[in-house]
């Protein structure tokens, strides 16, 4: 007959000290069993499948004697584990065997949070938030009232007064999770509705109270009504100099018949406060920046005193390097208080020197990076000193020197002050030199390096990992280093409670070797038990799948399950991607992982609206001089370089994700503008036969362009392309395209345009290679490279009317150098063009004998396809494609078959400017090269500055003017650039030293036979850099 002894139980709400009595009294209930065998331990309330380790972990095993101090550890170990919310031991005997039985009332956790009735997905974001339910951790009793109290709060916070909340729970006993789903109602937004002001010195009438606080009544109540109400009223108090004024919202109060919230502020504007500077020209703008009281809104002593110390620090930074300042209040608790700050600049100075001395190990650049006493350049005229400067560069090299084992490093300084000039005279600006003297000392080395604490299946990888070696320098940066990798490679296996310390000590034999140990702490191992994957909905699940990177019984890395997340929202199906472990407090060795997610909205629309300002600019909507001449349109106004004009562009795009549950996306995008006209339907498939390595495409559209005075080119397309990305920096671009093309407007010999205004089909494959290495990034690229380069085979094989091959090229570098961080940027384009088969063109009058090779406008390669430059991004010395040969009959530019442009930039650091402060650097560049007729033309032309026989494109008395365009053009210019956060607004000027001269002999404006000349001077409007 078997016996039973009493349960006793611990709980989720007994303190810690308490549960270990508990478990006490559990192993003195079964005290007298002690020695019993155990043959056999069950568990009641929570299970555990044949793969959980946990059983395995208890203390008390089975086979075993029983011991109940054994007993009291397992109990504290499975509630630890965080599975149980109550748990209780109890014993059955069977003669000299027992059998222990934990029976416990299992702990849930927090799952999906759901929230229903809002379309808004933002405020679904701030609901959910507002519920504090967080995916994974322990679920309590009373969480869900306390979410719907939290939805209300925020509902009524977002002016929804009339909202209403209802909740939901499901409970999810095989996961051991609750979903929660509330319900909202929101009902109509409330509206601000009668505001009272209280106070005896308010300053202003009811209704300027609320212009200046945007408190317009019948306006929409949202969470930022009040916030910014009373930031614009503070504002427009200190504006008038009530630096003390106060404004505060008493009470608000909602009105259910009405649907208005009601506000009750209370004001008190103070007396007025002036703020002078006696001693010192300070514009006030910058004032109300240096001196806090402005900002706070009080006046007491901190902000005075921080007030003298901004000051003195910006009058030193003005080259005052003596200045001294003092505070004093008058007028205190008067109508006309003042704070006067006193200033006395002293002698003006300029940091002539900074020179370092006795730095062997450290070069000056290093050492200079860490230093603020800069020596006066072009930014700062005066340079930058202080004492204080002085004193935190001396501890910034010393703490540089000593965190690389430098212990007896030290670093003196040499102020020399010259006030006067050698004739004993005051200096207007007086001088000061700087120098630091620096004793280096001995270097610590590595000495012996362990490594404890790590089991032995690990010390290979561990040992590994480290960049500190016997024998190294020794260096804080490598062993911080070396913590940090460790530590990464540890929660990287499932360690989550891994600590890593580092200790150190000199060798006593060698004091110059620094021995060193890092010291691990592995804790447990945790594993991965499930992926609880949720929200997926439209999608298919292997999509989804192909992005994780956590899986069942693996170790449960962090680092995995942070990428995971990254990679779900990478795909841009959805809108929130919440990854989280599930009981993370627990102890328990194997713990579920959630992955909710929520699927974007598979139809947007975006648009937008842009607009470029440049010389050059072709004249829209022309028609042909020739037809200008039959429809009797005389004089036609066209011009050769085209005029200076703003080109306004709207855009509107409208896309389809998740296609058939898929990556794949259809998107058809559409522009605007004087100058183009643009509808183009994009499918793509972001990983091609499931690679992350490549992505395909296809396209079709139409366009209608004008990017050249010459002509309008009207465009019927289809692409078929393939995208391989085999590394970050490099990506592959395969193609077929065809093309039907068109010209319109065209501005060359009139025996030309009946031939080259008939539709072209152009037709091959292409291949195009990127190599980006630039850093930061491609908007503000300081070092790295970009190269580029476009081949494509026009050919009658593929259906192509035109027979011709392309090679186009660039390649760009950033540079930067100097304290002040200026940056060389380059930009090389190179570009060939050949044809071959015969040239439409012959039997033309306008090509007849030579003409055929020497009139530009005879190429044997249709207008658009030929090579152009010109323009913002190219050569700035030139409108848009307008480089490079022109029709020698009416001197317009035709393009040619090879193209060279090099552009030179110098990039300067952002001066501080009023307004603006530092959003504005500016640029000066230098762009050279020219578009030519044949490729055997360019390297001839390299170090041609002028036009080559200039005299004959003088000669207009023929029918065929004849001009040589093969010389390379050269530009100078300064820019300006703004900064935003979508990219530069950039204002470029150039100055073409050098401009091409043109015979002009069929002007159909009633203009006798004349020379065209291009201009000198140019300007672009436009976004971004130009490389």
């Amino acid at each position: 007959m078997a016996a039973q002894a009493p349960a006793v139980a611990t709980g989720a709400n007994t303190a810690q000290p308490q549960q270990a009595d508990t478990a006490g009294a559990s192993a003195a209930t079964v005290w007298q069993w002690k020695g019993l065998y155990v043959d056999r331990i069950e568990f009641e309330g929570v299970t555990f499948d044949k793969t959980d380790d946990l059983p395995n972990e208890l203390e008390q095993k089975t086979g075993a004697p029983l011991e109940p101090q054994n007993v009291r550890a397992s109990v504290r170990r499975l509630f630890a584990s965080g599975r149980y919310r109550d748990i209780s031991v109890r014993g059955v005997r069977q003669g000299d065997h027992a059998t222990l039985i934990f029976a416990g009332v299992p702990r849930y956790f927090v799952g999906r949070v759901t929230i229903e009735g809002v379309k808004s997905e933002r405020l679904i974001s701030v609901l959910s938030f507002a519920t504090k339910l967080s995916a994974g951790r322990a679920f309590e009793d009373g969480d869900i009232a306390a979410g719907t109290e939290g939805l209300q709060q925020m509902l009524q916070q977002q002016g929804y007064y009339e909202s209403k909340v209802s909740a939901a729970s499901d409970i999810d006993a095989v996961n051991n999770q609750v979903n929660v789903t509330y319900t909202v109602t929101l009902g109509a937004q409330a509206r601000i509705g009668t505001v009272t002001v209280e106070g005896t010195d308010v300053g202003m009438t009811i209704a300027e109270f609320r212009k200046r606080g945007k408190l317009k009544e019948g306006s929409k109540v949202t969470r930022e009504t009040t916030s910014n109400a009373l930031t614009r009223l503070r504002a427009q108090y200190q504006k008038n100099d009530h630096l003390e004024a106060t404004v505060t919202l008493q009470k608000q109060t909602y009105d259910a018949t009405k649907n208005r919230l009601d506000y009750d502020f209370h004001v008190s504007q103070g007396p007025k406060v002036k703020v002078l500077v006696e001693g010192a020209k300070i514009k006030t703008s910058k004032l109300r920046v240096l001196v806090p009281i402005f900002e706070e809104g009080a006046i007491d002593n901190d902000l005075l005193n921080e007030g003298v110390h901004n000051l003195r620090d910006f009058l030193q930074q003005q080259g005052y390097f003596d200045v001294s300042v003092d505070v004093r209040v008058v007028g205190q608790g008067t109508g006309a208080e003042r704070v006067v700050f006193t200033v006395d600049r002293g002698v003006k100075h300029k940091v002539i020197e900074v020179n370092i001395v006795g730095n062997k190990y450290f070069t000056d650049d290093i050492l200079r990076e860490r230093m603020r006493v800069i020596r006066g350049n072009l930014y700062r005229p005066s340079g930058q000193y202080s004492p204080s400067l002085v004193s935190a560069d001396v501890n910034s090299i010393q703490a540089l020197y000593r965190a690389n084992g430098f212990d007896e490093a030290k670093v003196t300084t040499k102020i020399q002050d010259k006030d006067d000039s050698a004739n004993g005279k005051p200096l207007k600006e007086a001088q000061i030199r700087v120098t630091y003297n620096i004793s280096e000392g001995p270097q610590q080395k590595f000495g012996k390096v362990d490594v404890m604490g790590v089991a032995a299946a690990r010390m290979a990888d561990v040992r590994g990992l480290l960049n500190a070696q016997p024998g190294q320098p020794f260096s804080l940066v490598t062993l911080s280093g070396d913590r940090d990798t460790v530590l990464q490679y540890y929660l990287s296996k499932g360690f989550d409670q891994v600590k890593v310390e580092i200790a150190q000590q000199k060798e006593q034999n060698n004091p110059d070797k620094t021995d060193v140990s890092l010291n691990v702490t592995e804790g447990q191992q945790v594993f991965v038990d499930k992926v609880l994957l949720s929200g997926v909905e439209k999608t298919k699940p292997a999509v989804v799948q192909q992005q994780i990177l956590v899986h069942p019984s693996e170790p449960l890395n962090q680092s995995a399950l942070l990428e995971t997340q990254r990679n779900l929202y990478g795909i841009a199906l959805f809108n929130e991607v919440v990854a989280a472990v599930q009981n993370p407090t627990g102890d328990d060795p194997a713990k579920n992982v959630l992955l909710q997610l929520s699927e974007a909205k598979r139809w947007n629309v975006t648009y937008g609206f842009g607009i470029e300002a440049q010389t050059g600019t072709p004249s829209q909507g022309m028609i042909s001089e020739a037809s200008c001449i039959q429809l009797g349109l005389n004089p036609c106004n066209i011009t050769q370089e085209g005029k200076v004009g703003v080109s306004p562009r709207v855009s509107l795009d409208v896309s389809r994700i998740n296609l058939r549950g898929t990556e794949d996306t259809l998107t058809l995008h559409s522009a605007f503008g004087l100058l183009e006209q643009v509808a183009i339907l994009t499918f793509q498939n972001p990983h091609f036969l499931s690679s992350k390595k490549w992505s395909g495409a296809v396209s079709g559209g139409y366009s209608n362009i004008q990017d050249i005075t010459t002509f309008t080119s009207s465009t019927l397309q289809g692409d078929v392309r393939l995208t391989q990305k085999p590394e970050r920096k490099d990506t592959f671009i395969y193609d077929f395209q065809y093309r039907r093309v068109k010209v319109n407007s065209l501005q060359v010999s009139a025996d030309l345009i009946p031939l080259q205004s008939q539709p072209v089909r152009v037709g091959g494959p292409g291949i195009t290679w990127f190599h980006d290495t630039r850093s930061p990034g491609p908007l503000d690229a300081v070092k790295g490279t970009y190269s580029t380069i476009q081949a494509f085979v026009a050919s009658s094989k593929f259906g192509s009317q035109a027979d011709f091959w392309k090679v186009d090229g660039s390649n760009s570098t950033y540079y930067q150098f100097g304290k002040e961080k200026y940056v060389l940027a380059r930009n090389t384009r190179i570009g060939y063009e050949h044809p071959w088969g015969p040239n439409p063109n012959i039997g033309n009058a306008a090509c007849a004998g030579i003409l055929l090779t020497t009139n530009p406008s005879c190429s044997a390669v249709p207008l658009p396809e030929r090579l152009y430059a010109g323009g913002a991004n190219s050569l700035r010395g030139f409108g848009i494609n307008l480089a490079g040969p022109r029709d020698l009959q009416t001197g317009f530019p035709v393009g040619g078959t090879a193209v060279f442009v090099n552009t030179t930039e110098l990039r300067l650091p952002a001066p501080t400017l009023p307004y603006v402060g530092s959003s504005v650097n500016f640029v000066l560049f230098h762009d050279m090269g020219n578009v030519f007729q044949n490729p055997g033309d360019m390297f001839p032309s390299f170090l041609r500055f002028h036009q080559p026989n200039r005299d004959t494109c003088n000669d207009y008395s023929g029918k065929v003017g004849t001009c040589s365009f093969n010389y390379f053009s050269h530009d100078i210019g300064i820019g300006a650039r703004y900064k935003t956060p979508v990219g530069p607004v950039r204002l470029d000027f150039s100055y073409n030293l050098n401009p091409p001269i043109y015979p002009v002999i069929y002007d159909f404006a009633n203009n006798p036979p004349h020379v065209g000349a291009a201009g000198h001077f140019n300007f672009f409007f436009s976004i971004g850099e130009s490389f």
